[in-house]
């Protein structure tokens, strides 16, 4: 089965205003309030003389994005980009995020065509910025009969690769160095190291898998890690025994966002420039039902030796995220980050417009809060305290996969289960992905995958120090 045109996506077209033809349906941006003939809160008035105003509130750090949502919405897919007002400012972080806000999986296989008043320079960033972004949310939505486990992961490094050599190629930005290596149950290292990956993907008749992304920055030290990613990559998740109701599991095929978003966030960072050695470990499979499959009770045992019991075959994605965390923390890295569409007790919290923020320190990283402030990305910051652990006691075991008690708070004891899987001497932020997908579309996202966060974490990636 091809996957060309899920690997392909939509057509995207970003070019300098003064290139635009007239087909580009001109959009003017405004913070001028709609005149009186119109319902209070209009936000999309025709023009005398043609086009749109499109009226944004500048209170909104993302105010532009949802302008891009409000074009969007219109059915417009190929417009010419005006400034009317000299509150708001057009730059690359503004462009990018409004080539996010007019994307949504309905154009996949479309096209996409925005001309902004930059100059060439500035235009560059947006392409590589969208591109990429976008890749990734194409990938995060591919259905699970397009690709699996294996085929997935070097199908989607292959197209990031590609995105980065084409960015290279246009910038004046010396080239580090891009490699990828695979891991499968055939490799002793894949035997030794991935306990939760074996445990999790032998339910399926599709490998599972830990892909590695290495890049080395100009001037990175090639034998010491600066920065190391992990993303959770269920390709595709049934709840196993622990069955999901239907409802729950029609979206599942975007289980596999963390490890994506991680993935796109190094490589992005790379074509940005980043002078730093960073390693994105990808552990990827499919929990599904069979005669293989984990069941509740089970117990395994991980290479640091935590003792772990199964007590949900629904909490696999901790399983996996382990696997890639003891391996990070071998690496010694300054800083350790991991992604993942972990918990449903992060929507409940927070909603789906954030990503939610753990680590030991309870306060958000300073230069990672930079980083999503600068790229206008939101994240709200969830409690990981040393009492979430009694949730997680096992009776067979050091811990549980699964927390219990009355009120226990699902993301917080979820970090706090990944937490035993982390040298407690390297800085850590588990990132709870509850903005990653959007089955209906927001102020900011159209419908389908988001590529929430991507961008913020390049932009650390590029320039947090430690």
């Amino acid at each position: 089965m091809t996957a060309t045109a899920t690997a392909k996506g939509p057509r995207l077209d970003i070019i300098a205003r003064q290139d635009a033809t007239s087909d580009y349906f001109p959009v003017h941006l405004t913070t001028t309030a709609a005149p009186a003939c119109f319902a209070e809160g209009t936000n999309t008035v025709p023009r005398k003389d043609g086009g749109f105003d499109i009226i944004v509130d500048t209170a909104d750090d993302r105010c532009i994005q949802k302008a891009g949502r409000t074009v969007a919405s219109t059915g417009l897919t190929k417009v010419q980009v005006f400034i009317d007002s000299p509150d708001l400012k057009l730059d690359v972080v503004t462009a990018t995020q409004f080539v996010v806000g007019m994307y949504s999986d309905a154009l996949e296989n479309g096209s996409l065509a925005v001309a902004f008043d930059l100059n060439e320079a500035a235009l560059k960033s947006v392409r590589r910025n969208v591109n990429i972004i976008t890749l990734a949310r194409i990938f995060a939505n591919s259905p699970n009969n397009i690709y699996h486990t294996v085929d997935f992961v070097t199908t989607y490094y292959h197209e990031l690769e590609k995105a980065y050599n084409e960015a290279i190629a246009v910038s004046n930005l010396s080239s580090g160095k891009l490699s990828f290596k695979l891991y499968t149950p055939e490799d002793d290292f894949f035997k030794e190291n991935c306990i939760g990956l074996q445990t999790v993907g032998q339910s399926s008749d599709y490998a599972p898998c830990l892909g590695v992304i290495d890049f080395v920055g100009e001037g990175a030290d090639n034998s010491k890690i600066d920065i190391a990613l992990v993303g959770k990559g269920i390709a595709f998740d049934t709840g196993g025994y622990d069955l999901k109701p239907s409802k729950f599991m029609e979206t599942m095929h975007t289980d596999k966002s963390g490890l994506v978003y991680v993935a796109a966030a190094t490589v992005l960072a790379a074509a940005m420039g980043v002078r730093k050695h960073v390693r994105c470990y990808l552990p990827c499979a499919e929990n599904r039902i069979s005669a293989n499959a984990m069941v509740p009770g089970d117990i395994i045992t991980y290479p640091n030796g935590v003792k772990v019991e199964i007590g949900n075959t629904d909490a696999e994605g901790r399983l996996i995220l382990a696997d890639g965390l003891i391996l990070a923390s071998k690496d010694k890295p300054k800083y350790i980050l991991d992604a993942a569409t972990l918990t449903g007790a992060a929507k409940i919290a927070i909603g789906r417009d954030m990503c939610a923020v753990l680590n030991r320190t309870n306060s958000m990283d300073a230069q990672m809060a930079e980083a999503f402030a600068y790229t206008k990305e939101e994240y709200w910051l969830l409690p990981l305290r040393e009492y979430h652990k009694r949730y997680i006691t096992a009776r067979r075991a050091q811990i549980c996969n699964t927390s219990h008690g009355d009120g226990a708070p699902g993301a917080s004891t979820a970090a706090a289960f990944l937490s035993f899987f982390v040298d407690p001497e390297i800085k850590w932020t588990h990132l709870d992905l509850a903005n990653a997908f959007h089955k209906d579309s927001s102020p900011y996202y159209g419908t389908g995958s988001t590529g929430a966060t991507v961008y913020a974490l390049a932009h650390w990636l590029v320039g947090a120090e430690y």
